[in-house]
């Protein structure tokens, strides 16, 4: 919260941010859509950006809903505190000089400002379900809390909660059936019941996954693998062979009602999507995008770009992940299945994200569209952590510092505003008419570069600005914000002590 911005930076947040007040105001998924030519497609009329209408005439925005229904408890809170109740000199704390999608008045200054922390909150979450997944598949308490820290703070997580993009929710939600799903597994045994309830919560999560992007599907095949395999492995017959498909379906039966009702529920998940589609749109295959926005194509660029290209390569976006790299060895020891389940969501999503157009996920930091599978990928980090204590004092030294450096660069990252450097390389000569060629391939273009030539936008800045011209409120606000994160740090840090090897 201490580096967010209060503002919603793109044009697809601002659609988003609609859909939510639409929502909470009106009960509706209408919207008006953005004004001014903003991210339409060359060809495509000013003002088309991010809807496309209905049978009925309508607009409505062709985004998932999930993170509008997740953000519509900040948007009633930002309703119940809007100006007068908050001082109207708390609406000023955001800077004036960047783009903004909405008429500028307090009210509208004000919601925007509450519903864009959202995903603060969405990545803390998921913060603290790395650490319960990592502690369901067997790794230790010490090395699933250092790797929840390291997500947190040294991958593109932090930068990735200033905006009001759906991949914080993505994570979160595919690793919430992945946590589901684990302690299914760790409660078969002993309690059968409670096995089946997480099951069906697992199911819950993929269905709504759908909800927050239609892209998350690609994960279901290996979340219904990852819950199958236990039952799988443990029909080997006394030669380590595969049993008979008979033999299988009776492993199955103890899960039976677990597994259907997983299955149901994210079915009617998907079923749900693909009705609204029909309703908004006229074809449940439709998500509103017509064609306009994206086309399959080949994938060689994309592919090579979302790993090693300096704009968007996931290892430089997501270091502390990188570091763990040494450590998926150790995990495909310690935690096989999930570990497979990390590498395979990962390496769908690349593949299929590769073969499109807009592979790159438009104006964003890094590989946009890679972000989902980041806490999963941690696994690897956690193994290497564990293992530790049994490596030598120049490995252990070389891995803590590495993750001090990884949190100081998405440190910095997250303190600048990407749509902004986007705007600097428009108007730059090196760059004319190549400017999204440049963002992905040359050095000079990284934003891990270009940010030093920006001024901070954090909406923290903004407040001390304001209690420096007599209005401290907003600035008491923060550092309440962060005595509780110091209370809770010290928190961690205690657990941490305890669980030293």
């Amino acid at each position: 919260m201490c580096t967010a911005p209060g503002r919603i930076q793109f044009p697809d947040d601002e659609i988003v941010f609609q859909t939510t007040a639409s929502l909470v105001e009106r009960g509706s998924l209408t919207i008006a859509g953005i004004a001014h030519r903003t991210g339409e497609p060359p060809g495509r009329p000013p003002g088309t950006f991010g809807w496309a209408e209905g049978p009925e005439g309508r607009r409505y925005g062709l985004f998932g809903h999930g993170l509008s229904l997740v953000a519509a408890p900040m948007y009633a809170l930002g309703r119940a505190t809007a100006p007068p109740r908050v001082p109207f000199a708390w609406t000023r704390a955001v800077r004036s000089d960047h783009f903004t999608f909405h008429a500028r008045e307090p009210r509208a200054d004000w919601l925007h400002l509450v519903v864009s922390l959202t995903n603060c909150l969405v990545t803390a979450a998921t913060a603290w379900l790395l650490v319960r997944w990592l502690a369901w598949v067997g790794l230790s308490p010490r090395a699933a809390l250092w790797t929840g820290l390291a997500y947190a703070t040294g991958t593109a997580a932090w930068p990735y909660t200033r905006t009001f993009l759906s991949e914080p929710l993505s994570a979160m939600v595919l690793l919430a059936a992945a946590v589901a799903i684990a302690q299914a597994q760790a409660l078969r045994a002993g309690r059968p019941r409670a096995a089946d309830c997480r099951l069906w919560l697992a199911g819950a999560a993929a269905g709504f996954a759908v909800h927050v992007h239609v892209l998350n599907l690609v994960a279901w095949p290996w979340l219904a693998a990852y819950a199958l395999v236990p039952f799988w492995t443990g029909s080997k017959g006394h030669d380590g062979k595969g049993m008979s498909l008979g033999a299988c379906l009776k492993a199955l039966a103890p899960a039976r009602r677990g597994l259907i009702g997983a299955a149901l529920l994210a079915g009617l998940g998907l079923g749900l999507l693909l009705l609204g589609q029909w309703l908004r749109f006229g074809d449940a295959l439709e998500t509103g995008r017509f064609g306009h926005y994206s086309a399959w194509t080949n994938p060689w660029t994309g592919l090579w770009a979302q790993m090693l290209a300096p704009g968007r390569s996931l290892w430089l976006y997501a270091p502390a992940a990188t570091l763990g790299l040494f450590g998926m060895r150790a995990a495909l020891r310690r935690a096989p299945a999930a570990t497979w389940l990390a590498l395979s969501l990962l390496a769908t999503r690349w593949l299929v994200v590769s073969a499109r157009t807009d592979w790159y996920g438009g104006w964003s930091l890094g590989p946009r569209h890679l972000v989902p599978a980041i806490p999963l990928v941690m696994i690897g980090l956690a193994a290497l952590i564990e293992d530790l204590p049994r490596r030598s004092v120049r490995v252990r030294r070389w891995v803590w510092s590495g993750l001090t450096a990884s949190a100081a660069l998405t440190g910095w990252l997250a303190t600048r505003s990407i749509f902004e450097w986007m705007i600097a390389l428009t108007n730059d000569p090196r760059s004319a008419g190549h400017v999204l060629e440049t963002s992905h391939f040359a050095g000079w273009a990284s934003p891990i570069v270009g940010f030093g030539s920006l001024q901070p936008d954090v909406l923290m800045l903004g407040a001390v600005r304001l209690a420096r011209a007599g209005h401290p409120g907003l600035l008491i606000g923060f550092a309440v914000v962060a005595a509780i994160g110091l209370v809770m740090a010290g928190l961690v840090g205690r657990a941490l002590w305890r669980a030293r090897p």
